[in-house]
């Protein structure tokens, strides 16, 4: 992550470019790296879309999107994400508990 880059400005404008590429019904930050000053270095988010390819969006954010602040992203469609959601121990379970959205 460049200096001059804040940390909250690079994480809203990742949001934001997530926004405008897949408009999604959910963005939930579930993990975050950072430096052992305490700067952020890496994001993990959980993207929640409307419907249709979830690998396809997925892909479409690793090619497309460019940001300051390096992430790592899982996508899903509505119905993935409430069908992971209807088993308590799942993945998505954890997400959605300890994630903001």
């Amino acid at each position: 992550m460049s200096q001059a880059m804040e940390y909250p400005v690079a994480l809203r404008r990742l949001c934001e470019e997530i926004v405008r590429l897949l408009q999604p019904q959910a963005e939930i930050l579930f993990s975050q790296k950072r430096d052992r000053e305490g700067k952020p270095t890496a994001v993990k988010l959980c993207v929640v879309i409307p419907d249709g390819d979830s690998e396809g969006a997925e892909r479409r954010l690793y090619l497309e999107v460019e940001s300051e602040l390096p992430f790592d992203a899982l996508v899903y469609t509505r119905k993935e994400w409430e069908e992971l959601l209807a088993s308590p121990g799942s993945f998505a379970s954890r997400i959605r508990e300890t994630g903001s959205v």
